[in-house]
């Protein structure tokens, strides 16, 4: 089976999958307890039974369930995720406009982790047992037990309240202009125009949420690769290499660690879709204007069609992830191909 009919089975597949979640993200939001008319209405427009009709009239909340289901998905096929309760914007320019700052942020996020974990992972499984060893494992411990916020709340405090290396909350400092869009991202919308005061300055705001969001990733990344690399290195064509002399960084790093790398791509794939979908705590204590945040005041005001275009967006991130991530396992594993 060659490379592109297997993308090919595999984007089908996707299709019915993709159907099913919406069934499923409809029937979520409607099931939240609460009425979105009390959320949005104020007190005294609540108290006029001719405003609430209208409201419900106007977002088709007087209508059946399944009837309210299929006018959605007929609008879903022609590109039109609905219109939000709480900006009255369209929900697909909300989510344009919040969706680069987070996939900047989680971008580099995963750069971070995946550099760090899969380094301390071979270190790590290269110095079995050693002093080495074991403070990779207590650190990789660390990063995947200690919860985030406070993670956040701590480099926070240190680093920005206390030491003041590091930049504090938000994207840019206050009174500094955000450079002309042409993508969304900050640091490369800075990088393109030559504006490099904005581009240091982004940068700084990037890094320690970037820290803080990766640091779990680091901790699972790098308990995978030790783990996949242990079972490598004690194989016989491992100890082949090493029997003819080679040297211990071209049997590691050419024979050992592109076969311990298949486990990794998994967990790589998946955290990135994690961070796509958007870290609500790290988005807020950062003040990060991501998806997160979205998501988290679409939740409080109970903007369904707002809720339904998060969760639909979610739902394609990790559906695209796991593509690649299948993808991926075709191409670095060659059982797979002659299957």
């Amino acid at each position: 089976m060659n490379t592109l009919t297997y993308i090919l089975r595999r984007l089908v597949l996707t299709v019915p999958l993709l159907i099913g979640i919406t069934l499923i993200a409809f029937a979520i939001a409607r099931a939240v307890p609460g009425d979105p008319v009390t959320a949005n209405l104020g007190q005294k427009a609540m108290s006029d039974p001719k405003i609430v009709a209208a409201f419900r009239a106007e977002w088709g909340l007087d209508k059946p369930a399944y009837e309210q289901y299929v006018i959605y998905v007929t609008k879903l096929l022609q590109g039109d995720l609905g219109r939000s309760i709480k900006s009255r914007r369209p929900v697909l320019d909300d989510l344009r406009a919040y969706l680069p700052a987070t996939i900047e942020l989680a971008t580099a996020s995963i750069v971070f982790g995946v550099i760090s974990g899969v380094l301390f992972g071979v270190l790590s499984a290269v110095r079995r047992n050693s002093w080495l060893d074991q403070v990779v494992r207590f650190f990789s411990l660390i990063g995947v037990s200690v919860p985030v916020f406070w993670l956040a709340l701590v480099l926070l405090f240190i680093f920005y309240a206390r030491l003041r290396w590091a930049a504090g909350p938000g994207r840019l400092d206050a009174g500094l202009k955000p450079p002309t869009r042409l993508t969304g991202f900050f640091t490369l919308d800075a990088l393109m125009t030559g504006n490099w005061t904005v581009f240091v300055n982004a940068l700084r705001h990037l890094v320690l949420p970037a820290i803080v969001l990766g640091s779990y990733t680091t901790g699972l990344i790098a308990r995978v690769t030790r783990s996949s690399m242990l079972e490598v290195l004690g194989q016989g064509y491992v100890r082949t290499a090493q029997a003819k002399g080679l040297r211990e960084r071209t049997v590691v790093l050419r024979h050992a660690l592109r076969n311990a790398l298949i486990p990794v791509v998994t967990v790589i794939g998946f955290s990135y879709g994690g961070l796509l979908a958007g870290a609500v705590l790290t988005e807020s204590i950062f003040a990060w204007p991501g998806i997160g945040q979205y998501a988290f005041r679409a939740s409080t005001s109970l903007d369904f069609p707002a809720i339904m275009g998060v969760s639909l967006l979610i739902a394609f991130i990790f559906v695209v992830t796991n593509l690649i991530v299948d993808v991926l396992y075709f191409v670095l594993d060659p059982r797979l191909r002659s299957a």
